[in-house]
């Protein structure tokens, strides 16, 4: 999906939340779950990775969708909503708001106390 005119990165930009294909149980159902439930989305060039278009009211929504699918509990959905200064990850247990560095840490210590390899504690912030 491209926007007439628009730069490819201001055309990424809507797309606030990054789902790595390999995180998921059936890549195919979600994205299709997401294109019935009114989600945008776009694939990533060269790779099965998705950016979806999230609102913030419908949050809890797509946090639901996507806690059904993550197939380990470490692995994660990392949302970014840089107008509210929040990033939010969803992992199939939870869902964590983070609005500071602080907040940051714990949640990465967390998921690496789960299983998830500290490298892969890299999500970008929006705070």
């Amino acid at each position: 999906i491209k926007v007439k005119n628009t730069p490819p990165a201001i055309q990424l930009m809507k797309y606030n939340a990054y789902i790595l294909d390999w995180t998921m149980n059936d890549y195919g159902g979600l994205k299709q779950e997401i294109t019935e439930a009114g989600f945008d989305f776009v694939k990533e060039k060269g790779k099965n990775h998705i950016r979806v278009e999230v609102q913030f009211v419908r949050l809890q929504e797509f946090v639901q969708m996507m806690q059904g699918h993550l197939n380990a509990p470490y692995n994660y959905v990392d949302t970014q909503f840089p107008k509210e200064k929040k990033t939010v990850i969803v992992f199939s247990e939870r869902m964590a708001v983070i609005s500071n560095a602080k907040e940051n840490e714990a949640v990465k210590q967390w998921a690496i106390a789960k299983g998830l390899p500290p490298q892969q504690a890299d999500w970008r912030t929006s705070y």
